[in-house]
């Protein structure tokens, strides 16, 4: 596993949005509809998160209600 994020930007893409490995390779493929910061820290987000808490409470960060964000 790795110990350190990678981002990995692909341009043009093959396909368009955002894949996490889970080992800590991140692939961004085309323009995304958040602003390229936005993205890069919700990743960032989500592979601390899985370091300290693991996968499922990583996957779960997408289903916080807008309210409890607010």
């Amino acid at each position: 596993m790795l110990r350190r994020v990678q981002f990995h930007f692909r341009y043009p893409p093959f396909i368009y949005g955002v894949y996490d490995t889970g080992d800590g390779a991140i692939y961004i493929f085309g323009e995304q509809n958040r602003e390229i910061e936005e993205v890069v820290s919700h990743e960032m987000l989500h592979w601390v998160v899985q370091k300290v808490a693991g996968k499922q409470a990583s996957l779960n960060l997408d289903n916080i209600p807008q309210e409890l964000l607010s």
